[in-house]
C-alpha cells in the first residue's frame, strides 16, 4: 500500500505532538465546542465547512493564519466537464468522455468507481461554486499553453489534444480558469471565504493544531491546538506569512527562515486551547512542499534540488495534517508523488524543438503536459536535459519573448526569457559543436536530430507521438541548447506533493494500516490521496478539494458515534 508510519515522518521540523488519550470526552476541560472541526481553511476546507453547515451541522474551522492556503496562491483553475460554460462556448462534453481521459490520467490514486462518482457529479461541482460566488465564463482558448490569457477561461488544461490521449478519449477543454486578472486562485479564494462568512461559520485564525484527542475507543473527539490570541502576536504572524509568495523564484531560503520565525512565534505567544469535536475532525492542511525534513525523508533526489524548484504553497504547508493522521495510525500513500512541472512557454517555438537527454536522446514528447514532461526529466541521468533550436526556431522564439496586449508576460513569457538569458543556454554553428559544449555524445545527438527528419519526410508520425501540429526537422544552424535541468534554478520547475492519508473513498474517514477506519478522522486535499495524486493536471486539485472536502463535510454532518466499521475503497 506504499504506507508511512509515524516514526518515519519523525524530526522533520514542523512536527505534531503525540496525541492526547483520555477515557471518554468528559475527561477533558473543552475551551470550545462544534459538531465538526475544520483544520485548515483553504479551497478543501471552505468546501467541507460549507458543505457541513448546509447539512445542518455546526461548524468551527481551525485555521493556522488567515486562510487561504495553497488555493488562494494558485492559477484559480478548475477541472470539470459537461458544464454551462462549456455548453454556452458550443463544446461538447459529457461525463464519460472526461471519464476516458482522466481513466488514462488516475493511474491507481483512486478507484474506478470513484473517479466514475468525480466525473459524474462535476457539473453539479462547479455550479455550487457558483452559488457560492465563484465567477467563471466560457471564452474558449484553443492554442496550447500553460496558463491562457486574460479574456480566455476555458481550455485544454492537460494533455487531452495529446495524440496518444486523444484517441482514448474525445477531447475537450475542461481548465475553467477563475475570471480575472493574472493569477485568479485569490479570487476563487476570496469567494469561498465569503460564503463561509455568510453562512456565520466560526473560525479561530493564527491557530496551530497540535495534537489530537482520542477516547479509549480510539475515536478521535476533538483537536488540542497552540493559539494566537493577542492582536499583535497574530499581525506579527501573518506578516511572517504574507513573506511567501510561491509564485516568485529564488525564494526557498527565505521562506525557511518565515517557517522557522513562525514556529518560534507560535511557541513563545500561543495558547493551549482543546476544542471537541462531537461528530468529526476533518484534516484539509495541504501537502508537504515546505517541510524539508519530510521532503528528505520521502523523496531524497528530488529534495536535494528543492532549492532550484518553485515550490508551490504556502508556509503553512508542513504536512501537519498528513502528521496528526499517522499519530493515531493512519496509513499514507503516495508520499513520493508529487507535480514537477517544467512549463515550455511560449509553446510555438520551444515546443517544436527536440528535449533531449545526457545521451543525446529525446525522452519524451515536447508537447505533453508539463507536470508528465517534469516527471520525465526527473527520470533521466543526473535530472539532466536540453531544448534543442535551430536559427528559425530561435529567431522565433525571440520574437515571442516580446510583451504583447495577451498580458501575462510574468507567467508565460519572462521564465523563457530569464532561462534563455542565465540559465547556461550554449550555442554552436554545427550540431556536433553543440553537443560538446553540454556533454553529449555527438553521434547521439545527430542520430536523434536525423531520426524525427526521415519520418517527417516520409509522412510518418512522431516516434514519441507528438502533436503533429508541433512537429517540426531541425533545419539549418547555428543551434541553440537551453538548459532544462532540475538543477538549473532559471528553468522554473514548479513543484507541490500529492500524496497523504489513506481515507475510505465513499465518506472520506482516514484508514488505518489494515484497512479500517478511524472514527471522527476525516481527511480531504492535498492531505489526502485524491484523485489529483499520481496524475496531476491543470485545475484538477481545486477540483479534487471541492470534491473530497464536500463529501468529508456531508458525512460528518451526518455522522453518528454508533456508525460501524469500514475498509477503504
Amino acid at each position: 500500500m506504499n504506507t508511512t508510519r509515524l516514526e518515519q515522518v519523525a524530526g522533520t521540523g514542523v512536527m505534531v505532538d503525540a496525541p492526547r488519550v483520555v477515557p471518554d470526552a468528559s475527561a477533558v476541560q473543552w475551551d470550545d465546542t462544534a459538531d465538526v472541526l475544520v483544520i485548515g481553511l483553504g479551497g478543501a476546507g471552505a468546501a467541507a465547512a460549507l458543505q457541513a453547515k448546509e447539512d445542518g451541522a455546526d461548524v468551527l474551522v481551525i485555521e493556522r493564519f488567515a486562510g487561504g492556503g495553497s488555493t488562494a496562491m494558485s492559477g484559480g483553475v478548475f477541472y470539470a466537464g459537461n458544464t454551462r460554460f462549456q455548453k454556452e462556448a458550443g463544446i461538447h462534453d459529457s461525463p464519460q468522455d472526461m471519464f476516458d481521459y482522466l481513466q488514462q490520467e488516475r493511474k491507481d490514486a483512486v478507484s474506478e468507481h470513484t473517479l466514475r462518482r468525480f466525473c459524474e457529479q462535476s457539473a453539479d461541482t462547479m455550479d455550487w461554486l457558483v452559488k457560492h460566488g465563484v465567477p467563471f465564463q466560457g471564452s474558449v482558448y484553443h492554442a496550447k499553453t500553460n496558463y491562457p490569457p486574460d479574456g480566455k477561461y476555458l481550455y485544454f488544461s492537460g494533455n487531452e489534444n495529446t495524440p496518444s490521449f486523444a484517441q482514448q478519449a474525445k477531447p475537450a477543454p475542461r481548465g475553467h480558469r477563475t475570471v480575472g486578472k493574472g493569477l485568479t486562485g485569490h479570487i476563487y479564494f476570496k469567494a469561498l471565504k465569503t460564503a463561509v462568512e455568510q453562512s456565520q461559520i466560526r473560525c479561530r485564525t493564527h491557530s496551530r493544531a497540535m495534537r489530537l484527542i482520542i477516547d479509549a475507543s480510539a475515536a478521535v473527539i476533538g483537536i488540542e491546538t497552540l493559539e494566537i490570541r493577542d492582536a499583535a502576536g497574530q499581525k506579527a504572524h501573518q506578516a511572517l506569512y504574507a513573506k511567501l509568495d510561491p509564485r516568485m523564484p529564488f525564494i526557498s531560503k527565505k521562506a525557511e527562515r518565515a517557517i522557522t520565525d513562525a514556529a518560534a512565534l507560535e511557541a513563545t505567544r500561543g495558547v493551549r486551547q482543546c476544542i471537541r469535536a462531537r461528530q468529526g475532525v476533518i484534516l484539509s492542511t495541504g501537502g508537504f512542499s515546505y517541510n524539508a525534513g519530510m521532503l528528505h525523508q520521502q523523496m531524497p533526489f528530488l529534495a536535494r534540488h528543492k532549492d532550484a524548484f518553485m515550490r508551490l504553497g504556502s508556509v503553512a504547508c508542513s504536512g501537519a495534517g498528513i502528521q496528526l493522521g499517522v499519530s493515531v495510525g493512519g496509513a499514507t500513500r503516495k508520499l513520493d508523488r508529487v507535480c514537477l512541472g517544467r512549463l515550455i512557454s511560449p509553446p510555438d517555438a520551444l515546443v517544436r524543438g527536440l528535449i533531449i537527454n545526457q545521451s543525446g536522446d529525446r525522452f519524451i514528447n515536447e508537447d505533453a503536459y508539463n507536470a508528465l514532461l517534469g516527471d520525465a526529466i526527473s527520470q533521466q541521468p543526473k535530472g539532466q536535459a536540453w531544448i534543442i533550436l535551430d536559427q528559425q526556431l530561435h529567431r522565433l522564439l525571440l520574437r515571442q519573448l516580446i510583451p504583447s496586449k495577451a498580458g501575462n508576460f510574468q507567467t508565460n513569457q519572462l521564465p523563457a526569457l530569464l532561462n534563455r538569458l542565465f540559465g547556461g543556454t550554449k550555442k554552436h554553428r554545427t550540431l556536433a559543436g553543440l553537443a560538446g559544449k553540454i556533454g553529449v555524445d555527438p553521434t547521439a545527438l545527430e542520430r536523434t536530430v536525423t531520426r524525427l527528419r526521415t519520418a517527417m519526410s516520409q509522412g510518418l508520425p512522431d516516434p514519441l507521438g507528438k502533436n503533429p501540429d508541433y512537429c517540426q526537422p531541425l533545419g539549418d544552424g547555428p543551434y541553440w541548447a537551453l538548459n532544462t535541468s532540475l538543477d538549473n534554478k532559471f528553468a522554473f520547475f514548479i513543484f507541490f506533493t500529492l500524496g497523504g492519508l489513506q481515507i475510505d473513498e465513499q465518506r472520506g474517514l482516514v484508514v488505518r494500516h489494515d484497512g479500517s477506519i478511524i472514527e471522527g478522522l476525516y481527511a480531504a486535499g492535498r492531505a489526502a490521496v485524491g484523485i489529483a495524486s499520481d496524475g496531476y493536471i491543470s485545475g484538477i486539485s481545486l477540483a479534487d478539494c471541492v470534491f473530497s472536502g464536500r463529501r468529508a463535510g456531508r458525512d460528518a454532518a451526518t455522522r453518528s458515534p454508533a456508525t460501524g466499521p469500514c475498509t477503504a475503497q
